[in-house]
C-alpha cells in the first residue's frame, strides 16, 4: 500500500468517525432512534461519509448536492425536513432516523433511542 493510499484511508476513517459521532450524538440528545435495519444505516453512514469527504459537509445522501451553498445548506444532516418526514412516515427520507414506534415495530431488537419527546 502506498503512502498516498494510507493517507486516503486514514482520512476516510476519520471522516467516518466524525459522521458516526454526529449521528449517535444526535440520537442520544433527541427523541429519535437509529433505524433498526443495520444495512440501511450502513448505507446512509457511507453516503454521509462520502459527502463529507467530497463536499466538506455531511449532506444527506438521499438528496442531490448542487454546489449552490445556500441551497445545499438545507440538506445537511439532520436536514430540516427530517422531523416532518418522521412524523408522517416514521422515518426520515434517508431512513437513518426513526421514531420509537417505527423502531420498536422492526425485528430483531429496537436500537437505543434518544430522550423522551417533550
Amino acid at each position: 500500500m502506498s503512502a498516498r493510499d494510507l493517507t486516503d484511508r486514514r482520512r476516510a476513517e476519520k471522516a467516518r468517525e466524525r459522521v458516526e459521532r454526529m449521528v449517535h450524538g444526535y440520537v442520544a440528545r433527541g427523541p429519535y432512534c437509529l433505524n433498526p435495519d443495520a444495512t440501511t444505516v450502513e448505507h446512509v453512514l457511507a453516503g454521509l461519509t462520502r459527502n463529507l469527504l467530497q463536499h466538506g459537509r455531511w449532506y444527506c445522501p438521499c438528496r442531490e448536492v448542487t454546489g449552490d451553498a445556500e441551497r445545499d445548506r438545507a440538506n445537511i444532516c439532520p436536514c430540516p425536513q427530517h422531523q416532518a418526514d418522521i412524523a408522517r412516515d416514521g422515518v426520515c427520507e434517508c431512513a437513518i432516523f426513526a421514531n420509537k414506534e417505527y423502531a420498536a415495530s422492526k425485528p430483531p431488537n429496537p436500537p437505543p433511542c434518544g430522550r423522551e419527546e417533550r
